[in-house]
C-alpha cells in the first residue's frame, strides 16, 4: 500500500496540514481547490453539499463570524487501503471568539469552543468524500443562549426566507463510493457490542461492560459526564427521547500506535423518531436523524475516554421543522 502524500511525512501530518493551510493561514478558496475535489460530496450534520464552491462559501460565512478560528487538533484516526486512498477521522476543537454576525445571529464577542469530528475519504491528495458534525450546541453554550432557542431562530429565518430548513438526512445524500467497513479487531468488536447493546437493545448495564469505572464521556453541548452513573443518564436521555430508534454503525477502525491507548473511530447514526419525554423535551413525532462520530480511547478493551459528538442543533432543527409544517394555517 503506498499513499500519494506530497511532502507530508504521513496521514496525520498531511490532515493536519492541509487544516491549518485553508483555515489559519488563509489559503481558504485556492488551498480548498488543490486539496478537495470540484465535485466533493460533503455530508454536513447541517446539510449537504455536492461542490467545492459550496464548501468554500460556507468556509468564508464561518471565517466571517469568527475571524480568529483556531482549529486545535487533537487526534487523527486513520485507515489506508490497497487502492492507495485512505480515511481519516480527525477530531478538534475550535477556539474562536464570535465578531461577525451571521447564521448564529448578531455578534456576542465571546470566545467559543466547540469539538469537531471530521471523517475524510482521500485520493492522491484530495479530499473526494467528507463526513463532517460539528457541535453547535457548544456554540450555543459558550454564547449563553439554549441550543433549542438557537435552533428556533435558525428554523425561523430559514421559513421566512422561504428556503427549506437546512439540516441533513440520508434522503439528501448522493450515493457513496467509498465502501464502508468494520474493520476486524478485538477492539473494535467490544465497542461495537458495546453500542449495539447500549443504542439499538437499549440495554444501557451494557454502559458497565463497556467503559471503564472511571471513564469520561466528553458528550454534545460541550459537557463531560463522569463514571457509570452519569454517562447512564446521559444516554437515557437520548433513549426516552427515541425510543423507536434504529442504530446504524457506517464505519469502525482501530489505530495501535506506541505510547498511546488503543483509539477506535465509529461512525454511527440514530434513525426514529421523537416520541418520548427525554433530553429533548415534550415529543412531537418528528422523524430524527442523529449523524454521530465518536473517538474511543480503551485501555484493555475498556472504554476509558469517548468522544462524541453530535449536532443537537441540527437535531432540534429537525424537530421543529416537523412541528411547524404541522402547525394550522395562520397560526404564529
Amino acid at each position: 500500500m503506498k499513499l500519494n502524500l506530497g511532502s507530508y511525512k504521513d496521514v496525520p501530518d498531511f490532515i493536519y496540514g492541509i487544516t491549518r493551510a485553508i483555515w489559519e493561514d488563509r489559503g481558504i478558496g485556492a488551498k480548498l481547490q488543490d486539496y478537495y475535489a470540484a465535485d466533493i460530496l460533503l455530508r454536513a450534520a447541517t446539510g449537504f453539499t455536492g461542490t467545492n464552491a459550496g464548501v468554500t462559501a460556507q468556509t468564508l460565512q464561518t471565517l466571517h463570524q469568527f475571524p480568529d478560528r483556531q482549529l486545535v487538533g487533537e487526534d487523527v484516526i486513520w485507515t489506508g487501503y490497497e487502492d492507495g486512498t485512505f480515511l481519516s477521522s480527525h477530531r478538534l476543537t475550535s477556539v474562536m471568539r464570535h465578531t461577525g454576525d451571521g447564521a448564529l445571529g448578531k455578534a456576542h464577542g465571546k470566545m467559543v469552543r466547540s469539538r469537531v469530528i471530521a471523517d475524510c475519504w482521500v485520493r492522491d491528495q484530495m479530499v473526494v468524500e467528507e463526513w463532517l458534525v460539528r457541535d453547535q450546541a457548544a456554540f450555543a453554550n459558550c454564547l449563553g443562549i439554549e441550543p433549542r432557542a438557537m435552533a428556533q431562530e435558525m428554523t425561523n429565518r430559514d421559513i421566512r426566507n422561504g428556503r427549506p430548513v437546512s439540516f441533513f438526512t440520508p434522503a439528501h445524500d448522493k450515493p457513496s463510493q467509498y465502501k464502508a467497513m468494520i474493520q476486524d479487531d478485538e477492539a473494535v468488536a467490544a465497542v461495537v457490542h458495546g453500542m449495539q447493546r447500549i443504542w439499538q437493545d437499549k440495554e444501557t448495564q451494557a454502559i458497565r461492560d463497556l467503559y471503564f469505572a472511571g471513564a469520561v464521556l466528553h458528550a454534545p453541548g460541550g459537557e463531560s459526564r463522569y463514571g457509570h452513573a452519569d454517562i447512564d443518564t446521559f444516554v437515557l436521555g437520548y433513549l426516552a427521547s427515541f425510543p423507536d430508534a434504529v442504530l446504524k454503525i457506517e464505519t469502525a477502525r482501530v489505530n495501535r500506535d506506541p505510547h498511546q491507548p488503543v483509539r477506535v473511530a465509529v461512525r454511527w447514526s440514530l434513525t426514529g423518531s421523537h416520541s418520548g419525554y427525554g433530553h429533548f423535551g415534550e415529543p412531537t413525532g418528528a422523524p430524527v436523524y442523529v449523524m454521530a462520530i465518536s473517538h474511543f480511547n480503551l485501555t484493555s478493551n475498556k472504554v476509558t475516554a469517548d468522544y462524541m459528538v453530535t449536532d443537537e442543533v441540527s437535531i432540534w432543527k429537525q424537530i421543529q421543522a416537523h412541528v411547524a409544517s404541522h402547525a394550522p394555517v395562520g397560526s404564529p
